[in-house]
């Protein structure tokens, strides 16, 4: 959480970190900032002492409703600097020397996060580094200071992934509602005039299900039938027709508009009827799901969950993985992963061995098993979303039920 970001920086080594970018698609910024809508700002945190964040008189009344202390560019007289030297980059580089001299001082490690174009990020750093010596500008790979404060929820963060989470529930039910107000010629939906009802028509139809709700869906849906459904993340083809048997992975992942909280849920779906061999490789993910749900525990490791799931899948015949880490068939991918403000975040759920991840209180995560089949013709996956509470409860934060076939008049 937040309020554990002084004592992480002091596990890092870190005495300050900066933030670059706007807050749009920049969940560290949005985090900071509460979701202030701000095109672009710089937010600095020294150890022990509030963040300062830092943007144009323009947005100013944007930027109280982050609740940090703010100061306005201006006040580094940026425009001045940029009058004075005439180049752009050096006196961006003085803009972010004042800055950082002011808020942090002339010497420590500060650490850089956020969403900026990477080359002028480069060319920035590089002037500052023989601009002020006495910084040392550190870059954190992987499990950073954010990943780590990110991975545990407070009540409010719980709650709006709830929130999202019934919508996301009530999107899935008004899908299947929208095909079984279609009818049925030669096997296929077909809309009033006769014409095929396509992929690319529910897509549609989804994105204004998703519209309506106020919420975003920037990383497009996946509704995808047949061979498609067998390539985890193969979004369908918008020609491909609705027809009936086939399998349909249908995996939605809308979040709040302005870059706030996702949510993640996939069904699979049959039209009118499935085939036995798609019913019983539909039944292996179901017992796959239920038997790893049952089996988790308050900081167990995530690891040994995927290994239970190889386990499960393994013992039913089907490749994985870990027994093949090279297969396109049978069970391809990992168990889940953490969700928030980013789709895919901390916890993460590799099998190997150099994975540390636990299953940590405040952690919200998807538990995702599946098959896939693409030389058969179809994929099945099924995902819920699981929050561990404080008091070491699991919570299903899925409301939608796990039914393979959707009944058509």
């Amino acid at each position: 959480m937040k309020s554990d970001l002084d004592g992480l920086m002091a596990e890092h080594g870190l005495d300050a970190f900066l933030v670059l970018g706007g807050v749009y698609n920049n969940p560290i910024m949005y985090y900071l900032t509460n979701g202030a809508k701000l095109t672009s700002a710089e937010v600095v945190k020294r150890r022990g002492e509030p963040a300062v964040l830092i943007c144009g008189d323009m947005e100013r009344d944007e930027a109280a409703k982050s609740g940090l202390t703010t100061v306005s560019r201006g006040h580094y007289d940026l425009l001045g600097i940029l009058e004075q030297e005439g180049d752009r980059l050096r006196a961006v580089v003085r803009y972010y020397a004042k800055v950082l001299v002011d808020l942090v001082g002339l010497r420590g490690n500060v650490a850089v996060y956020g969403n900026a174009d990477l080359g002028q990020t480069l060319a920035i750093l590089g002037e500052l580094r023989r601009l002020l010596p006495g910084i040392e500008f550190v870059g954190e790979f992987d499990n950073s200071i954010f990943d780590r404060a990110m991975l545990t929820k407070d009540a409010t963060e719980i709650e709006r992934i709830r929130h999202v989470a019934h919508l996301t529930s009530e999107i899935v039910a008004e899908t299947a509602d929208f095909l079984c107000r279609h009818q049925v010629r030669e096997q296929t939906l077909v809309h009033r005039d006769g014409q095929p009802l396509t992929i690319g028509d529910v897509k549609r139809e989804i994105r204004r299900l998703i519209a309506e709700r106020g919420l975003e869906d920037p990383e497009e849906v996946i509704f995808a039938i047949g061979r498609d459904a067998g390539v985890p993340h193969t979004h369908g083809a918008d020609g491909d027709p609705l027809v009936l048997g086939r399998t349909i992975v249908y995996d939605i992942f809308p979040r709040e508009v302005g870059g706030g909280y996702f949510f993640d849920m996939t069904r699979t779906f049959c039209l009118g009827f499935a085939e036995p061999e798609v019913e019983a490789v539909y039944a292996d993910v179901r017992g796959c799901l239920e038997t790893v749900t049952a089996a988790m525990q308050p900081n167990g490791l995530c690891r040994d969950y995927q290994n239970l799931a190889c386990d499960y899948f393994e013992a039913r015949g089907h490749p994985t993985i870990r027994s093949d880490r090279q297969t396109q068939s049978g069970y391809v991918h990992s168990l889940g992963h953490g969700l928030g403000l980013q789709l895919h975040a901390r916890p993460t759920f590799s099998h190997l061995d150099s994975n540390p991840d636990r299953i940590v209180p405040g952690s919200v995560f998807t538990v995702e098993p599946g098959l896939y089949y693409p030389e058969r013709g179809f994929g099945v996956r099924i995902e819920d979303v699981l929050w561990l509470d404080e008091a070491g409860q699991f919570h299903n934060l899925t409301e939608y039920p796990r039914e393979l076939v959707i009944e058509l008049q």
